[in-house]
Formats: C-alpha cells, sequence, structure tokens
C-alpha cells in the first residue's frame, strides 16, 4: 500500500507544479485582457477602427514611341507594367536597355536607332509579353533662315526652310513671338512686328515627332535711323531736296560741319514724321560748298534713336561774260558744273538755234565758251541756260552788245562791270551785265523767272549815229572851203 501512493505522490506531483506555473504566466493576461477591451470600448466618438487595404488593380503591360529626337538618333519608348517589373527594349536598336515599372507602374526607356525604317520590341521580363513598335529615322536637316530688318517700320521678317510639317517655335530673347509650321515644300514665312529698338535674339525651334529636331538663331539690331533715299541739290532753286523714311511720329533735325541747319526763318529746320513713315526737307544750299554732308537725326521725345549721313554734290554755279569781237560776232564765255551744258535761250524760254538750225548749245569742261554772229542773238540779252544730266541747274541772263555802228567792244560778268578794253561809255553809263536768275519753280516760263540787269544801250546808240551822219554831211562843206581858202592864195 505504502508503494502504490508513493507512485501516485509522485505523479501528482509534476502535474502540481505545472498548473502553478500556468496560473503565474497567464495571471497578467487574464487580468490585462479586459483592461485592453475595457479601452478599447472607450475611443473618443468619431475614431474610425483601421480597415484592411484592398489589393492594387492589375496593371497591363503597354508601350508605344512618345518621341523621335532625328538629329540626336535618340527613339524614347514609354509604357505601363506591373510594378517593379523590368522591361527590355531591344529589337532593331544600336544596343539592348533594360528598365523596371515606378510604384505607378509606368516605365521608359531611350535607345539609339541608325537612319532608316526599324522596329523597337519592348518586352516584359516577367510576363514575356512583347510588343513591336515600327520606327521611322530621318537625317532630318536643321532649319534654315533669312531676316529683312526694317527698323524704321520696327518688324523683323523671317524666311526659311524646314523639314515640311514641323513645327516652329519663334522665340525673341527666349520669350514666345511667333508660331507656324512648314508648308508642304519646305518653305515658312514669319512677321515679328512691334518690335523696340536695340538688339533681339531671335531663335527658331523645330519640332518634329514629338520632339526638339534642330533649330537655328541668330542676333539682329532694330535702329531707328532714317532712310534718305533721295538727296540732290539744285542751282535752279538753291535748295538741297532730301527724303526718305523714317519711324513713324519721330523727330528729324539736321546738322553740318557749321551746325544746326537752319531755314530762312533762322530757326534749325525740324521735320515731324507722320504715320506713313514718309518725309521730306528742303535745305538751303551753303555758300563754297561741293560737297555736303548733312547728318539726319531722328529723336523718339527727347530720345535719339538713330542717325543717317547723307552726302550730297552740290553743283557749281554758272557764271558768264560777254564779249563782242572785232569780225562783228559775240563771245560768250563762263564756268559751270564740268560735264554739263549750256544752252542758249531768249527771254521767252525758247531755245536760240544756228543758221542749220541746231540749237545753240556747249558742253561744260573747265569752262564754256560760244561764239555766235550777233545777228543770231536777240536784240538786248540772251539766257544762259545751265543742265547736269537733263536737270536744269541755273541760269544767266547776259545783256548783248549794241548792233553794228554801235559803240564798240565791251563785256559783261556776272559779278559787274569787266575790265576789257572798248570804246569808253558815256558819263553815267554802265557796261552791259550778266545777271544770275533764280525760280522757286523749275518748271516756270523763262519769262516768268527773269530779273533785268544792265544798262540800256539804246539811246547813246542813237546819239553816235546822229553824230557820225552830221561828220559825213560837213565833210563836202570842208572841201569847198578848202579850195577857196586856195585860190585866194
Amino acid at each position: 500500500m505504502r508503494t502504490t501512493r508513493h507512485v501516485v505522490a509522485h505523479v501528482l506531483a509534476p502535474a502540481v507544479a505545472a498548473l502553478a506555473v500556468g496560473a503565474v504566466v497567464l495571471t497578467p493576461l487574464l487580468v490585462a485582457g479586459p483592461a485592453l477591451a475595457a479601452g478599447a470600448d472607450r475611443q473618443p466618438a468619431g475614431t474610425h477602427r483601421p480597415v484592411a487595404s484592398e489589393p492594387p488593380a492589375r496593371v497591363d503591360f503597354t508601350a508605344g514611341v512618345r518621341s523621335t529626337d532625328h538629329g540626336a538618333g535618340i527613339v524614347t519608348v514609354t509604357g505601363t507594367v506591373p510594378p517593379g517589373e523590368s522591361v527590355e527594349v531591344a529589337g532593331d536598336v544600336v544596343e539592348p536597355v533594360w528598365t523596371a515599372g515606378d510604384v505607378d507602374g509606368h516605365w521608359t526607356a531611350r535607345v539609339h536607332v541608325h537612319p532608316g525604317e526599324h522596329v523597337v520590341r519592348a518586352t516584359s521580363q516577367v510576363s514575356g509579353q512583347s510588343i513591336d513598335l515600327p520606327v521611322r529615322m530621318l537625317v532630318l536637316l536643321p532649319p534654315a533662315m533669312a531676316a529683312t530688318v526694317d527698323g524704321i517700320a520696327r518688324t523683323i521678317t523671317l524666311d526659311g526652310t524646314g523639314h515640311p510639317g514641323a513645327h516652329l517655335v519663334v522665340r525673341d530673347g527666349g520669350a514666345t513671338r511667333a508660331e507656324t509650321d512648314v508648308a508642304a515644300d519646305g518653305t515658312w514665312h514669319v512677321v515679328l512686328r512691334d518690335l523696340a529698338f536695340g538688339h533681339h535674339h531671335v531663335a527658331v525651334g523645330q519640332y518634329f515627332d514629338g520632339a526638339l529636331n534642330g533649330g537655328v538663331d541668330d542676333v539682329y539690331d532694330l535702329s531707328g535711323a532714317p532712310a534718305v533715299e533721295h538727296a540732290t541739290a539744285s542751282r535752279q532753286t538753291e535748295h538741297i531736296v532730301l527724303d526718305g523714311r523714317a519711324p513713324a511720329r519721330s523727330a528729324l533735325t539736321f546738322t553740318d560741319r557749321r551746325g544746326p541747319v537752319t531755314g530762312a526763318d533762322g530757326e534749325p529746320v525740324v521735320v515731324h514724321v507722320g504715320d506713313d513713315t514718309s518725309w521730306r526737307a528742303e535745305l538751303p544750299i551753303p555758300d563754297d560748298v561741293r560737297l555736303d554732308v548733312i547728318t539726319v537725326t531722328a529723336h523718339d521725345g527727347a530720345d535719339e534713336i538713330g542717325a543717317t549721313d547723307a552726302h550730297v554734290a552740290i553743283p557749281s554755279a554758272l557764271t558768264g561774260t560777254v564779249e563782242q569781237l572785232d569780225d562783228g560776232r559775240v563771245r560768250l564765255s563762263g564756268t559751270g558744273e564740268a560735264g554739263g551744258t549750256v544752252t542758249l535761250e531768249d527771254e521767252s524760254g525758247t531755245t536760240l538755234t544756228d543758221a542749220d538750225g541746231e540749237p545753240l548749245r556747249t558742253a561744260i569742261g573747265r569752262s564754256w565758251e560760244l561764239v555766235v554772229p550777233r545777228d543770231a542773238l536777240p536784240g538786248a540779252a540772251v539766257v544762259a541756260q545751265q543742265r547736269v544730266q537733263d536737270v536744269e541747274q541755273g541760269a544767266l541772263r547776259l545783256v548783248l552788245p549794241g548792233t553794228s555802228g554801235r559803240p564798240g567792244p565791251g563785256t559783261g560778268s556776272d559779278t559787274g562791270p569787266s575790265a576789257g578794253s572798248g570804246t569808253a561809255l558815256p558819263e553815267g553809263a554802265h557796261r552791259p551785265t550778266a545777271g544770275r536768275i533764280h525760280t522757286g519753280d523749275a518748271r516756270a516760263t523763262a519769262a516768268g523767272r527773269l530779273a533785268y540787269t544792265g544798262a540800256d544801250v539804246v539811246r547813246p546808240a542813237v546819239a553816235s549815229l546822229v553824230l557820225l551822219a552830221l561828220g559825213a554831211a560837213a565833210l563836202p562843206l570842208a572841201g569847198v572851203v578848202r579850195r577857196r581858202a586856195t585860190t585866194r592864195r
């Protein structure tokens, strides 16, 4: 009996010990469990218990060509793939490229391709699915351009060539000013308007197949300097005439080596340019100047926006003298513009002719000279008209000597009486002179533009003829008186 009890005790002792240890281990959990449950029940109102997230939607494998840079020979391929999965882009390319999908399942790869027709293959490295993408790599030339800069109109006109169908973006200093497409014949045209004066960096980018495929740029200077289209000087009117174009609503001033050019009122000449940009100015011819340089300056308010020099060749003024020769002819001579001509006219503007009906005309070299029978000239005066390249460049009215039987040789000049030899004129009388003719209208008739100069020789000539007649009549009487005196001796 004792032996049996001893075995039972030994068997029960380990069981009791195990129960005691379990009670110690489980006691904190049994105590904490209700507390945690109670705490969960006491969460603030409005607080949501976390909900298990839904599994991400499956991303399909896709691929496509985003752009082709023909100049660099690069094709950019993009698509979708499950996040983290790898994609190989190979096929007819220079070297294969590997990439992987990002957290959103997007992937991008850039591969080099030779010019020509090719097939680029994108393959998912997980599913093994492949997509073939045909591409065409062109030998694409960059655009070209030529510019016409008009500072007066404040425009830059661009004409050029490019790839047909390409889209061009024109920028000035980084700011987009215009966009256009290249025409089917490869040409394009753009006008940039309302530009500020100064430097402009114009760049043209050519976009084709989704990429920038070449460009061209240049720097242009937009000046407000006026344009002088015509600059002429007229000895007929004694004025210099300038005309041309200048920025609209600008003011023009004129200076030469003596300073500001002044008008008849003594004030500096100022020309205001209208909206049509055209202008015209009449300036007096300066004294003793053969080549005048006039600076035309444009002003925008108080700002000077440009200047241009106008070079004007001023013809020499016509001079002339008159001399009666011993044989009864008349010599008319003087100086003028070399290369011009001198034509003799009467005071009504009609050209005088010789016995053969040819105009009385001569060329001007260092000087000019015409020897004409007195009978071929009018009675009182003749007009010497200077022409340079068929343009009238001043005239002189030359007073002629008397006809046969009048006082002997005499001369006239445009500066006053000549010192030439000849019979002395009666006291108080003047030698014939030459008077320069000025006109404000080159088309006016000679009669309307002549001013009389010189002395009236008719009365002295009549008196001389009377004296000669009396002398001739007295000769027979003198002979009779002489014979009587001889008889008496």
